[in-house]
This record gives structure tokens, sequence and C-alpha cells, in this order.
């Protein structure tokens, strides 16, 4: 029930250079997970996940829903802390730009920092008119999840782009606070617009990790060769896309439910991020797109009942067997 990729295909619809070969996902049988984890203990919101899933909303779970909805946002959902989750990436950056406009108007020591990009392979040399910029894309999925340019200080809200230590949680999408800017050679600030410095950062109950700078290579435009970036593996998250936010989990979010969702089962995901309805404030709620014609994956749930059917019949003739044998 995750959301494929943006123009992207579900992982069981066979691509269609496929389809004269075996469809190995339907060789897979199902093993299904009944037990809520994440929202475990809130079984009004689990109730009202699993209705929503499905497309099988009630009045009484809009009404619930409607409740959360608010315009005050102070605490724990306040625009300095709290995680606000997006279906589009315009929506992501307009609102990473508004937090740093809050804390530019408070006086706040901002460090811009840049890249060191460079070719290591090339297959042709860089002339007079072709920068370097020029020649590495703009996605930061095609840098390696590096950016070109971070805007960082003591108290940003950050998410990992890169998986550092899986035993210590600091893994793609972890999220956490700035707690120390740690520059070259013992310097108290910036010095030169080269300087990467190392990050102290308070993932929560993972602790105080420090974040080094990090090296990836990848292809360059135009058949320029290999290029390889040194960066932070680090992005701002006071806001993230859904997409970008499936398999976390977050204490306290404020979720945008409005017209812009465009995917089938986006509201669910996006609702289902947060671990309880206390830790739930909804800034833009359309009813149309939580109960109109595509509220969940249809897709989605068809496949799971084939799978469920296939899985009943395989048992029916594992027990067969035994009993014959």
């Amino acid at each position: 029930m995750q959301l494929p990729p943006v123009r992207g295909r579900q992982i069981f619809q066979q691509p269609e250079h496929m389809i004269p070969a075996t469809d190995l996902w339907k060789l897979f049988s199902l093993v299904e997970l009944v037990d809520n984890m994440r929202q475990q203990g809130d079984m009004l919101f689990v109730d009202l996940l699993n209705a929503l899933r499905i497309g099988e909303l009630s009045a009484q779970h809009m009404a619930v829903l409607l409740e959360r909805e608010s315009s005050d946002m102070d605490g724990e959902f306040s625009i300095e802390r709290a995680l606000r989750i997006y279906p589009t990436n315009k929506q992501v950056d307009e609102h990473n730009n508004r937090v740093l406009q809050y804390f530019r108007s408070k006086n706040t020591s901002i460090y811009k920092i840049r890249a060191q990009d460079q070719l290591i392979d090339a297959t042709k040399k860089l002339n007079e008119n072709t920068s370097i910029d020029s020649i590495i894309s703009k996605d930061i999925n095609k840098t390696g999840g590096l950016p070109r340019e971070l805007a960082i200080f003591v108290g940003a809200k950050v998410m990992l782009r890169a998986n550092i230590d899986v035993t210590k949680g600091l893994v793609n999408g972890a999220i956490g606070f700035v707690k120390e800017i740690v520059w070259p050679y013992f310097r108290r600030a910036q010095v030169y617009a080269e300087d990467i410095p190392s990050v102290l950062i308070n993932f929560g109950k993972d602790g105080i990790h420090k974040i080094e700078p990090k090296s990836i290579q990848f292809p360059a435009l135009y058949s320029y060769g290999t290029a390889e970036r040194r960066m932070l593996p680090l992005i701002l998250s006071w806001a993230s896309t859904v997409h970008k936010m499936q398999g976390s989990t977050v204490d306290y979010a404020v979720v945008y439910l409005g017209n812009k969702l465009f995917a089938e089962g986006q509201a669910y995901v996006n609702l289902s991020r947060v671990r309880s309805l206390a830790g739930l404030r909804i800034e833009e709620l359309d009813c149309t797109k939580l109960t109109g014609k595509k509220p969940c994956n249809n897709d989605a749930l068809v496949e799971m009942e084939r799978m469920r059917r296939y899985s009943e019949n395989d048992e029916r003739i594992r027990n067969s067997t035994v009993k014959n044998a």
C-alpha cells in the first residue's frame, strides 16, 4: 500500500517490455502482517487509518480528522519544530524557505554550505565556456542524495540523505536538530566559501551523532564522464514530501490533506507517518480527497486480494499433501 515512484510503476505491475517473460511477482506467496506497531495504543487512529486505506472512511472518522484541522500551531507544532508533510516538492521548498526567513528575522547566524564538485574520470575536457555546475544535475536524486547548497545553523531541523550507520539509526530519512557546527581547523565560524563543516545532530531517541561530509560519485551530464561531490549528506527538513517520508515514523507532524494531493493512497500514507492522533495537526483538509472516487490505491487492493486467495489455495494444497502423505 506504499506509493509507487512518481510516474513509475507499482512493484506488482509487470513492465511492458517484460510481458513476454515470466512474471516473477506472481510466484511469491503472501505473508501478511496484521498487527499495527506504529500506532499501537491508539485504536481510534488505527481504525480510522484502516478505513481510509481501503476507501471506507465514515462520517465519524471524518469528524475526528476535522477536529485535528487547525491553524493554531504552537509547542511541538510550532514553525521552528514541526515537520510538515506535503505532496509536492514545490510546497516543501516554499515552507522550508518560510522557516528560514523566520529565523533570519530573529537575526540567527545562518551559514551557506556549498558542495565541492569535480570531474574525476573525464571523457572530455571542460572548456572556458563550460563550468562544472553546468554538467551536474540539479536533481538531488541524481547526485547521490547530496545537495548543491545547504543553509545551516544551530537549531536547524535536518534529514539525513544517506545511510551512515544502520545500527545507530543513522539512515536515509532520519530527522534531527543541529546541535553544533564543527568547522575545519578548530575555526569558530565559516572563513572560506569552500568550508564544509562536520555537524553534531540530536536525533532524539537515537542520540547525538557527528555527521561528517561525504563523497559520492555519479555520472556527469552530457557524457562528460564521472563527477564527484563532497558535501554534508543533509537537507533542511521542516517539511518533506509524502513519497520521501515512506517508511518513516514521527511523533508529531502537520500534514496536508488538501486539493494538491495527486496520487491514490497519498492521504493514507501521509496520515499514517504519525504515531497517534495526539501528535497530528492538519493544515488543510479537502474531504473529497478522502472520500471521492480515488481515496485509496485500488490497484494495490485488488492485488492484495489476489495474493490472499493465492496464499489460501497454496495452504490448502500443502495441507492436502501432508494428509495424503
